[in-house]
């Protein structure tokens, strides 16, 4: 039988399952401002660390990076929302008396 390569956990050996005393302490320490960023980035690239916590930490990650895309697509919408009216509202005059 040959061994996994480095860094890997052998195929057969099983994370037990965090109680909910470990769940709390982790919400907790995540909560925290910056600290919590960096035990999110260890507990999700680590491979020391329990599976369950990891692919929580993935999730988080995943969740975090998608809610900030979806806000800054958001932000430039309006932003150009507000560009475009202030155009309007500069060259409105312009405009009165035509059918635009």
């Amino acid at each position: 039988m040959t061994a996994p390569p480095m860094g890997t956990q052998p195929a057969n050996v099983q994370d037990p399952p965090l109680s909910v005393k470990d769940w709390l302490i982790t919400l907790v320490v995540l909560s925290i401002p910056l600290i919590g960023l960096i035990f999110l980035l260890y507990w999700a690239l680590s491979n020391s660390s329990n599976v369950n916590r990891k692919n929580y930490c993935i999730a988080a990650i995943i969740y975090q990076i998608a809610l900030f895309v979806l806000i800054l697509l958001i932000f430039i919408i309006l932003l150009s929302f507000g560009v475009v009216s202030g155009m309007m509202g500069e060259y409105g005059p312009m405009y009165e008396g035509t059918l635009l």
